[in-house]
């Protein structure tokens, strides 16, 4: 991987971890008389590819009943984020080198711990599902990285925590891909632990 030029995060379970998980809108599906008159999987798709206020409109006024009645439980949630020890002092190191991004499959109000705790300064372009109307592994949200970076697909490295979304959508577009494997069982030669070890292949 010598000649990477751009290098691009995935956000949740990467950088940053929720410490304290409630599934929160998945509660609300369940809570729901009739799953807001979806199946689960459309209905997180929707969650995840349009933003909270377009939601409040598209979704059954039960929606937002049961989002503001339990919006307390997402606050306790978002409180609970915390930043990965190293991730800080390596992004700062990246920044000097390489051009990063970021691409993140989220529900929109999880975007807010990327501004608490500065994060969003490190990366040229972030890129949120909830934003895009995409989600990963799908190649037109991964497209907006090489229209903007304007670099060829073995330039540009992707780094996360998830094989379906994250390694299998990188490998799709034929980028080089590290995947991040917290919890240090290691397999792969594509595996690293924590993001030092980026330095090993770059």
């Amino acid at each position: 991987m010598t000649n990477i030029k751009t290098i691009v995060f995935d956000l949740y379970n990467t950088l940053i971890e929720i410490k304290e998980p409630s599934n929160f809108f998945l509660k609300l599906f369940r809570t729901s008389k009739n799953g807001f008159d979806l199946e689960v999987k459309a209905y997180l798709r929707l969650i995840m590819t349009v933003d909270i206020d377009e939601l409040m409109d598209v979704l059954p006024s039960e929606f937002e009943n049961l989002y503001n009645e339990n919006r307390h439980t997402l606050e306790s949630e978002l409180r609970s984020v915390v930043v990965y020890e190293e991730v800080i002092d390596m992004l700062e190191e990246l920044k000097k080198d390489f051009t990063i991004f970021l691409i993140s499959n989220l529900a929109s109000p999880y975007k807010e711990p990327t501004f608490k705790f500065g994060l969003d300064k490190f990366f040229d372009k972030m890129i949120f599902s909830s934003d895009y109307g995409y989600v990963k592994p799908n190649q037109e949200i991964f497209k907006e990285i090489e229209i903007i970076a304007k670099n060829n697909p073995n330039e540009i490295l992707m780094i996360g925590d998830s094989f379906k979304s994250d390694i299998v959508g990188a490998n799709t577009m034929g980028w080089n891909y590290l995947q991040i494997k917290r919890d240090g069982n290691i397999l792969k030669d594509y595996e690293i632990q924590n993001l030092t070890e980026i330095r090993k292949f770059i």
